[in-house]
């Protein structure tokens, strides 16, 4: 199965963390059915942007466990899991990126050729998604606290040629991005895209045809700079995804 265009999802919301084990979001469920609706999805779980965390695989395993999706992992520490990272990653309906430091993570996907690779797997039909960092490496621009402050960086792979901001109400990231936006889009054309914790951004090819969110209060918003140099936040509106029993 495949999904119907190269597809990525771009969020800030995935697992319940405060769950033991993990629940898994009704993002999940949107992206399977993105993916084609396969019966028993194929689902691997990146986290370079924790350092191939050892706690982070096992708690994704164990949300998953005693459902019909066949999960496995990628890990790039200190060398790769699998025989042929290429093919492991065409195998998938989606591929799922983690959150963590999104600046170290691009540096070792570039190490890797992930890059080129997830690239590849996009036009083929697999859906790209991840929460935090696994919704910023996808776009051009980002405004990031990987560096210690929130600042911006225009290091992403660039696959949607947009600014991106996750956890968009907290700390200082509203601010941060609007400055992003103010400067590098000075030229004009560049268009940002922000969301709350708990919202995504669904885009095909590299326009975003829909706003999703799995709670009442998530925001998502377009954010630009017009002529006269001001910075314009507009909400759009969200399609609310159906929490599951116990999520």
């Amino acid at each position: 199965m495949a999904a119907d265009a190269p597809t990525i999802l771009a969020t800030s919301m995935g697992f319940n963390r405060a769950r033991d084990p993990w629940r898994p979001g009704p993002v999940f469920s949107y992206a399977f059915d993105l993916a084609g609706g396969p019966p028993r999805p194929r689902l691997c779980f990146v986290s370079t942007g924790t350092g191939d965390r050892q706690a982070s695989i096992d708690a994704f395993y164990a949300a998953f466990a005693d459902t019909e999706v066949r999960t496995s992992h990628l890990a790039l520490f200190e060398q790769p899991n699998v025989p042929d990272v290429a093919a492991h990653l065409h195998e998938q309906d989606v591929v799922w990126v983690d959150r963590g430091s999104v600046v170290n993570l691009l540096a070792v996907w570039h190490a890797h050729d992930l890059p080129a690779i997830l690239a590849d797997c996009w036009q083929a039909g697999v859906v790209l998604a991840g929460e935090s960092a696994g919704s910023l490496c996808w776009h051009t621009w980002t405004v990031t606290d990987s560096y210690g402050g929130v600042r911006g960086s225009g290091e992403g792979l660039g696959l949607l040629p947009h600014a991106n901001a996750v956890h968009y109400g907290e700390g200082e990231r509203r601010a941060a991005f609007h400055h992003l936006l103010a400067t590098e889009g000075a030229a004009g054309g560049l268009v940002g895209y922000a969301t709350d914790t708990g919202a995504g951004l669904h885009y095909e090819h590299d326009r975003l045809v829909a706003a999703i969110a799995d709670r009442p209060n998530a925001g998502v918003y377009r954010v630009t700079r017009s002529s006269d140099g001001e910075v314009r936040e507009e909400p759009l509106d969200a399609l609310r995804l159906k929490r599951g029993k116990g999520a």
